[in-house]
C-alpha cells in the first residue's frame, strides 16, 4: 500500500498541481497551507510522508519539522524550496539536512518527485 502523504505549501496552485500529480499515481494526499493547519492534520490523520515547502508565512517548514520531531520522530519528511532568501542547491542541501528526510529544489519534475518518495518507501519502509 502507498503511503498517505501530508502535502504542505502556501501556493495554492502549486500544491494543487503536486496533489493531482500523486493522487494520479495512486497516492492518497491530505493538503494544508501552513505549518499550523499541517500539525493539526498530524494530530488528527495517521500520516506516513510529510512534503512541505520550507519558506512558508504562518509556520515554515523548518518550524513544522522541528515541531513534529518530537512527537513523530519515524515521520520521514521531503523539504521543498525555490531557493530565495536560502540561497543556491548547495546551501539549501546542507541547511536541510537536520530538518529533512529529503529535499527538492522548486522547480521540480513529478518524475524527481516520484524518485524521492520512492527512495524513502525502500529505505525506510514507509507505506
Amino acid at each position: 500500500m502507498k503511503p498517505k502523504i501530508l502535502l504542505v505549501d502556501d501556493d495554492d496552485g502549486f500544491r494543487a498541481s503536486v496533489c493531482t500529480c500523486l493522487t494520479l499515481e495512486g497516492y492518497s494526499v491530505i493538503e494544508a497551507s501552513d505549518g499550523i493547519e499541517a500539525l493539526k492534520v498530524l494530530y488528527n490523520q495517521n500520516i506516513d510522508l510529510l512534503i512541505t515547502d520550507i519558506l512558508m508565512p504562518v509556520m515554515d517548514g523548518i518550524g513544522l519539522s522541528i515541531k513534529i520531531r518530537k512527537k513523530y520522530p519515524q515521520l520521514r519528511t521531503i523539504g521543498m524550496t525555490g531557493g530565495g532568501r536560502l540561497g543556491d542547491s548547495e546551501s539549501v542541501s546542507k541547511m536541510s539536512k537536520p530538518f529533512f528526510s529529503s529535499y527538492l529544489k522548486k522547480p521540480f519534475g513529478t518524475h524527481e518527485l516520484l524518485e524521492k518518495i520512492i527512495a524513502l518507501e525502500k529505505s525506510d519502509g514507509i507505506s
